[in-house]
């Protein structure tokens, strides 16, 4: 196999990449199948304590904001087979309305983060433990081993438990990449506490999985992207939907929103969003492994075909089987032991990180920095916390 479109742009002198203004943005996509398996050993390390600490909790909320938000909402479908109950609500959201959000019975607060440095995502550590006193424990698995979200958590001393991933899933680019698919992984371990075997098999096998898959992505999205397409559409079932989010949003940022950007269930596009495919649109929808599932799937992309909609219908899917003359391309996941469903929103993340990233290149932007006025930057700035009682 030749070398792939990814390849190409990481040929040239780290100089030039600099100067193209997509060093960080292509090495951290790139890195990610080894940075799971440092990520993996790291959780392997943690599992015994943080299975000690977790004890018969029944009850998860899973907190973060924009694409550590969509890690919650990767998870929760994998999770849920392992506690009681599981919430993936966004620390944004939290904040605006602790009252609701927050359960009134013991749960565990688990927030994901890069840097740890999000205004809200750090307010509702401490929301919590006001609002929720003798309730709630709170795990923090971040990428930034100095971040104010780690030292938070772990003030709260036997109420709190920090995971801090490699370092390098810290990416250095504005658009999360490999610390997303990592802070997944990590995520993922609570249905693996007491079989860090299959845990650290299962890493291994989606690392092998993941070095093929970036490339044959990568030709793929370096192909679309020549189409010249302004809109997006990443349509996906509820395992995988969090990692459709994570695709749109990276699309949208990378290329500084000169594409927009889509997400829909499979299910609800019927229900007003596909009007909005016009004939510059680029639609992709992602199966599932999962026969029932799989089968709705394939009514709706045979509906699409029939339609004639869209610049380009493209099935990004873990087998071949019923696409035949349906979709006008095709991107083989190319899974070799049939993962859980909620696990391949990593694969569904990566090709959008993909398309943003040569999308960015074709605008003329550096994808390190895609948003040339500033109005988006790697941590949010400009977010005040305000007192939660008191006059407005």
């Amino acid at each position: 196999m030749g070398k792939s479109a990814l390849d190409a742009l990481l040929d040239r002198s780290p100089e030039d990449q600099r100067s193209r203004g997509y060093f960080h943005t292509a090495g951290e996509i790139a890195s990610q199948p080894e940075v799971w398996r440092k990520t993996s050993l790291v959780v392997q390390r943690a599992l015994p304590a943080l299975a000690a600490f977790l004890g018969g909790t029944k009850r998860l909320l899973l907190s973060g904001a924009g694409s550590s938000h969509y890690v919650g909402l990767s998870l929760a479908p994998l999770l849920a087979s392992s506690f009681t109950c599981v919430e993936a609500i966004p620390s944004t959201e939290i904040l605006m309305d602790p009252e609701s959000a927050l359960p009134r019975e013991a749960f565990v607060l688990v927030s994901f983060a890069r840097s740890g440095e999000s205004p809200e995502g750090n307010a509702v550590v401490g929301l919590a433990e006001s609002l929720r006193p003798g309730l709630v424990k709170q795990i923090a698995i971040t990428c930034n081993h100095r971040g104010s979200l780690a030292s938070l958590v772990e003030g709260l001393g036997n109420r709190g438990f920090v995971l801090r991933l490699p370092e390098e899933s810290n990416d250095k680019s504005l658009a999360m990449t490999s610390s997303f698919t990592s802070l997944c992984l990590a995520g993922a371990s609570l249905a693996y506490l007491d079989r860090g075997g299959a845990y650290a098999a299962l890493v291994e096998s989606l690392a092998r999985t993941g070095t093929s898959f970036l490339g044959r992505a990568a030709d793929l999205a370096a192909e679309l992207v020549g189409l010249g397409f302004g809109r997006a559409f990443f349509i996906a079932s509820r395992p995988f939907l969090g990692g459709a989010f994570e695709a749109h949003l990276k699309v949208q940022e990378l290329s500084a929103g000169r594409i927009i950007a889509v997400t829909e269930d499979c299910l609800g596009f019927r229900h007003g969003p596909m009007a909005a495919v016009d004939p510059k649109s680029l639609v992709l929808l992602f199966l599932s492994g999962d026969g029932r599932r799989r089968r709705y799937e394939l009514d709706l992309l045979r509906e699409l075909h029939d339609k004639g909609l869209g610049m380009r219908i493209v099935a990004v899917s873990p087998s071949a089987s019923g696409l035949e003359g349906l979709a006008r391309g095709y991107l083989d996941i190319g899974t070799e032991s049939g993962f859980p469903d909620p696990l391949l929103s990593i694969f569904v993340a990566m090709t959008g990180q993909l398309l943003g990233l040569f999308a960015s290149i074709k605008e003329g932007l550096k994808p390190d920095e895609p948003s040339p006025d500033g109005v988006i930057s790697r941590v949010v700035r400009g977010v005040r916390i305000h007192p939660e009682t008191g006059e407005a």
